[in-house]
């Protein structure tokens, strides 16, 4: 009897829980009658980003759907960009509405300019990418190319780094002896809408850059940001000091950067990362530095990366190439 009694307790217990897990998914009701359930993490205007229990997130037109209700609150700004948190439910008279405290107001879905989940606090991630080749018998060569990241944000306030360290060598001369520096100071002051600060050293004695200094003021924007897409960029001024080929010179400067990184699924990932600077000063040099890949995940955090660097200065320093191009084929660690 007691051991009826248990199973029957267990099966109810175990009923009730997955009930009240379908009854707290968000939904997505289209317009032929089908009901998706899932998490929803964006709506951007033109689509509904929804994660089932099945499947990987994936995106559902907003021309195609009936509702939205969401279990839980996502910061939404309306179409006259107000920004509040808020949810999306159905009322008694099946009609789409915004709720806001508690209070039911009526909304079309295509009013709802963007309704997110709310950007943690704190948050932190970081890589750091090895690089290298050798080969030996005809042509002695070894290139190595270390490269590490890392962004941390506190509410309103973003902070990116990036250092690069190039070191080529073939037949016992060296080639390259680049380290790069980089940072960017971001102020949200009216998401996604922000300004900072900017600092980038750079050195490389092969090219006969002794030194680089340059430091900028930017504003920029995040064009897009969700679970699959981030691009953003930012333009700007500022000054540089630089010493190539013995000679000194400083003056203003132009600045514009900009970042993009795609993840077609859990395991690939595109970036491309882009740093132009304009100088006003001595032979108006115009430097340009990017880098393009793909990232493939391998094991937990353990990534293998395909990238191609390329540099390009139109003045550099006498008996030096304009352009210099670095294919980089290694793996990396994220955290």
């Amino acid at each position: 009897m007691n051991k009826h009694f248990l199973r029957l307790v267990v099966a109810v217990t175990l009923t009730l829980s997955f009930s009240a897990a379908s009854i707290a998914a968000d939904r997505v009701v289209m317009k032929n009658g089908d009901v998706i359930s899932g998490d929803i993490s964006l709506i951007d205007g033109s689509d509904v980003y929804i994660k089932p229990s099945y499947a990987d997130e994936f995106a559902v037109s907003l021309g195609e759907v009936e509702s939205v209700e969401l279990d839980e609150s996502l910061e939404v700004k309306l179409a006259d960009e107000s920004v509040q948190d808020a949810t999306l439910e159905v009322n008694a008279e099946g009609e789409q509405v915004i709720v806001v405290d508690g209070v039911e107001k009526p909304v079309v879905l295509a009013d709802i300019a963007e309704a997110k989940v709310p950007d943690p606090y704190f948050e932190w991630n970081a890589l750091v990418d090895v690089n290298a080749s050798y080969n030996s018998g005809n042509t002695d060569s070894q290139n190595t190319l270390i490269y590490a990241q890392g962004h941390l944000r506190v509410g309103d306030h973003g902070h990116n780094a990036d250092l690069t360290f190039r070191d080529e060598e073939t037949n016992n001369v060296k080639t390259q002896d680049q380290t790069l520096f980089n940072y960017a100071y971001s102020w949200f002051f009216n998401e996604p809408w922000f300004v900072g600060a900017s600092a980038t050293y750079e050195r490389d004695p092969v090219r006969e850059l002794d030194y680089r200094y340059t430091l900028g003021a930017v504003v920029g924007r995040d064009l897009i940001d969700n679970s699959t897409t981030y691009l953003t960029f930012s333009i700007g001024g500022g000054y540089s000091d630089e010493e190539i080929g013995g000679v000194k010179s400083s003056g203003s400067v132009g600045l514009f950067s900009m970042r993009y990184e795609q993840h077609y699924t859990d395991w690939v990932t595109f970036y491309l990362n882009n740093n132009t600077t304009q100088q006003f000063f001595g032979n108006d040099n115009l430097i340009i530095k990017t880098t393009t890949g793909v990232r493939f995940s391998l094991v937990g955090s353990l990534y293998a990366n395909v990238g191609f660097r390329y540099d390009y200065e139109t003045e550099p320093a006498p008996g030096n190439s304009k352009d210099d191009s670095t294919l980089q084929v290694g793996l990396g660690y994220s955290f």
